[in-house]
């Protein structure tokens, strides 16, 4: 069959909603299927990071997130009498953004809807549900229902159910989740507005009731209490209930109150993310309890690693070896943030006065050893993108498998911009290093099967050469030295960055003269590309693609 759209996604929640603008980007055609008739009107998520503020950088909508955004802020954890034990308030900004901030969902998701009106070969079908998928040859035909209750089939070349954590795509692959759903339940209250003054997440670790207050944009605020025994869903629905706990944990006892809800949480993860030609993402692939705020993160990293696998497959620049590697190196990412959760868990929910003590113990303890205050203190147990299989090449070189660290750095105009400003929304040679400038123009035109963009990164200490540099090179410096933290001293480093800022292979000294033979290598790893699928080829809209039955 022929296709009519190059992928279509069923959910618009964050990860449904990064993913086709990532998509659209592209000039791919793009069907986005939400059963609801709009985004989300209630709180849901409540803390974006560095990592996912990057993505929507790479989308192009950061200035419109960020509007919406409380910036950097961090936590403070208290014993039940309301002392001080342990502070997590990172100030670095390794990937160009502040590493803990507060948002709400609902603005999120209303900026990313708003941001496909940029892109004709998007089409946003809300208020439809998806039935059923059936994989046919080369492509994906989806059954859905329209808000008149009309049959309406479409066909995809390729499948993403970012359908949530009741995924009709996960059960349609096949796959089932493993691991655990939490016996605690909790109740979440999110109030329009507040007189908590305190900028910080307030963790009070009291074995009676543990509790978690968070600040948002805009003056509101989300306070979180964990549910006894015998106190079941129906307390979400008892004012009374619900003013009592707020005036036993500060000064918000008589504040406007937007939602009220029961949660159990989970700790799960799918064992299989894709089938053919359909593919998992966000909460479809993975649920995560939410003490460490990275469930909808997770969601995010996964969209911006998968859709610009399908570009270039779709786009016939990589063989669909490629697609392979997506489960690969998300996996085990969003499996040990998972873990991270069920740990900071542990220390917020101590399920008695002894435990307690201990973990309030430890922690004080770990104060008196600045290192390991420092290493609490900048969020550096939270684990870093690391993938060590997948679409790359490992070398000793520094950074493969990484994501890109993104410096602020400046142009020859002396004009000063994030490094991702630079380095455009495909793949990229960087060279680092006081002969970056000669290296790059070293390299053979061909060096890169990945119609690359070429950037030379000066250290901070020198500025370019006053002569042109070489052709189609961008030449900045490194403001304040951040990738030098992480690269050879006094050396020259070349660097393939991926659309999604991790490093795929790396050469220093000798091996720079082969590295055009390494990167040949890489592109062949995916196998033999197909030619571009005729829908992504042509200029085109949305009309005249969905046949009702």
């Amino acid at each position: 069959m022929t296709a009519a759209f190059d992928v279509a996604i069923v959910g618009a929640g964050p990860t449904g909603l990064t993913l086709a603008n990532a998509l659209g980007q592209q000039g791919l055609r793009v069907a986005l299927i939400e059963r609801n008739t709009t985004t989300v009107r209630e709180p849901r998520a409540v803390s974006i990071d560095d990592e996912s503020l990057r993505t929507m950088q790479a989308i192009g909508l950061a200035n419109e997130v960020v509007a919406d955004v409380a910036l950097d802020y961090g936590s403070r954890y208290f014993t039940a009498a309301g002392r001080c034990f342990a502070r997590v308030e990172p100030t670095t900004t390794d990937y160009g953004f502040p590493k803990r901030n507060a948002f709400t969902q609902p603005k999120l998701e209303a900026t990313l809807r708003k941001g496909l009106d940029r892109f004709a070969s998007v089409r946003a079908l809300f208020g439809h549900t998806c039935e059923s998928v059936r994989e046919d040859g080369d492509g994906v035909r989806l059954a859905l229902r329209d808000p008149d209750g009309a049959a309406i089939t479409i066909t995809s070349s390729y499948v993403v159910g970012a359908d949530g954590a009741r995924s009709l795509l996960r059960k349609e692959i096949g796959a089932t989740l493993g691991g655990a759903t939490y016996r605690q339940r909790w109740l979440i209250v999110d109030l329009a507005s507040t007189r908590e003054r305190l900028r910080q997440t307030r963790v009070v670790c009291n074995p009676h009731r543990p509790l978690i207050t968070l600040p948002g944009p805009g003056g509101i605020r989300r306070y979180e209490f964990m549910l006894h025994d015998g106190e079941d869903e129906a307390v979400a629905d008892d004012p009374a209930f619900v003013h009592a706990l707020l005036a036993a944990s500060g000064p918000d006892a008589d504040a406007p109150i937007v939602r009220s809800q029961v949660y159990t949480f989970h700790a799960r993860i799918a064992d299989r993310w894709r089938r053919g030609r359909i593919f998992l993402a966000g909460d479809a692939a993975h649920l995560s309890p939410p003490f460490a705020g990275q469930g909808m993160n997770s969601g995010v990293r996964d969209a911006h690693n998968l859709a610009w696998k399908l570009a270039a497959v779709l786009r016939g620049q990589l063989g669909e070896g490629v697609l392979d590697s997506y489960q690969a190196e998300r996996e085990p990412h969003a499996r040990a943030l998972v873990q991270l959760a069920i740990n900071m868990g542990r220390v917020m929910m101590p399920t008695s006065p002894l435990q307690a003590r201990l973990v309030q113990g430890a922690f004080r303890a770990a104060a008196l050893v600045p290192a390991v205050q420092a290493y609490f203190a900048e969020m550096k147990h939270k684990p870093k993108p690391f993938y060590r299989t997948g679409f790359l090449t490992p070398s000793a070189a520094p950074l493969v498998g990484r994501m890109l660290p993104q410096p602020l750095v400046e142009r020859v105009d002396r004009s000063r911009v994030r490094l991702d400003e630079v380095l455009g929304a495909g793949f990229a040679l960087v060279a680092h290093g006081p002969d970056a400038e000669r290296v790059l123009a070293e390299i053979a035109a061909d060096a890169a099967p990945f119609d690359s963009a070429r950037i030379a990164v000066l250290p901070s200490w020198q500025n370019p050469d006053p002569l042109p540099p070489a052709a189609g090179a961008c030449v900045v410096r490194d403001v304040a030295g951040l990738l030098a933290k992480t690269m050879p001293d006094n050396a020259t480093t070349l660097l393939l960055v991926r659309p999604d800022r991790y490093v795929a292979a790396g050469a220093t000294g000798a091996a720079i003269k082969t590295f055009s033979t390494t990167l040949r290598g890489l592109a062949a790893s995916a196998g033999p590309p197909r030619p571009p699928h005729a829908a992504a080829k042509a200029d085109h809209t949305t009309d005249e693609v969905i046949s009702h039955a």
